[in-house]
């Protein structure tokens, strides 16, 4: 089979699309033939060594890169129940070696796709979806009232979370580059966009807020926004850390967090759905906003698996927005 791999960690460079040997489940396992493989920030951040080891990933180099996939049960192992061959299914899980035409998967971490839902949809719904559904309902804790401001939010995650959190009842602003992306914005529910290119955008929320601030800020940048954003956060306002696109930020004071009693999140997706019921709850809830149409999801740019270093370019590179997919 085919695989996009790495002989050594860094950035798309080392990418290659290369044969590798088919894996066979073992016990608990099933095969998935995969139909869309999504491409996630963690992927860059995994393929440049940055935050897990080799031996982390249970693997040697060539190491198949890739968390995230849709696709089709194949084949399956030992002591597997409520799973069958044929079933249509999708995974988040590290070291699956996603980016693949088929992988081998924990019976355990497969979720199942309903029939309304396709392939794109839900690999983009499994990782994106899932971050956006914690990130609203568990580690914002938004409610109706709440102002809340999403950075980067044209990009996959950004624009989930915008939709979520004015689902939930919040007043959304959101950060952008471009005039074109900040149509996207506005389409995914913001109530005011942000162009950080061409204004401060501590200045515009607290100009926006009357100098109160946000409740809520979700900081996916790091490096370059997340200090200044507690200069635009509400009395017991929450800042929460999910993404390094600028990279990891400076140490947080404590006197920092006691300025406005605010709260500091660093939260991974893998600790909010832990659990199957976790896991069930958080898909299926998602799942069932797509099909009443409560969240959109169809702005997809998709390779060829093939092409995966140009879709893994494109990532790094910043000016994509929606989510980024490829097909073997």
């Amino acid at each position: 089979m085919k695989a996009l791999v790495v002989e050594e960690f860094g950035d798309s460079s080392k990418l290659k699309y290369s044969e590798t040997t088919k894996p066979d489940p073992a016990e608990g396992e099933v095969l998935v033939k995969n139909q869309i493989c999504g491409l996630n920030y963690l992927d860059i951040i995994i393929t440049k060594g940055l935050q897990l080891s080799l031996e982390s990933l249970g693997s040697t180099f060539p190491v198949t890169m890739g968390v995230e996939a849709a696709g089709i049960v194949e084949k399956i192992g030992d002591k597997v129940d409520g799973v069958a061959v044929g079933d249509r299914v999708g995974y988040v899980v590290i070291g699956s070696g996603a980016h693949a035409d088929y992988s081998k998967v924990p019976a355990s971490s497969l979720i199942k796709i309903p029939p309304e839902i396709s392939f794109e949809q839900a690999a983009t719904a499994i990782v994106q979806g899932m971050t956006a559904h914690y990130l609203v309902h568990s580690t914002g804790r938004v409610k109706p009232g709440d102002k809340v401001l999403v950075h980067t939010a044209a990009g996959g995650t950004g624009s989930l979370v915008c939709q979520m959190a004015k689902n939930a009842g919040a007043f959304v602003i959101g950060t952008t580059s471009t005039e074109a992306k900040a149509a996207k914005v506005r389409e995914s529910g913001a109530d005011e966009v942000i162009l950080y290119s061409q204004k401060d955008f501590v200045e515009e929320v607290n100009r926006i807020t009357d100098g109160k601030g946000v409740n809520v800020i979700y900081d996916g940048v790091g490096k370059t926004t997340l200090h200044r954003g507690f200069n635009c956060l509400a009395v017991q306002g929450i800042m929460v850390s999910y993404g390094l696109i600028s990279g990891p930020a400076e140490p947080v004071e404590i006197s920092t967090l006691a300025k406005g009693s605010f709260s500091l999140c660093r939260p991974h997706l893998t600790h909010y759905i832990a659990t199957d019921e976790d896991l069930k709850w958080r898909s299926s809830e998602v799942f069932d906003w797509i099909k009443e149409g409560k969240v959109k999801i169809g702005d997809f740019t998709v390779f060829p698996l093939s092409d995966g270093r140009k879709a893994y370019e494109l990532m790094e590179s910043g000016k994509s927005t929606g989510k980024i997919l490829m097909r073997p």
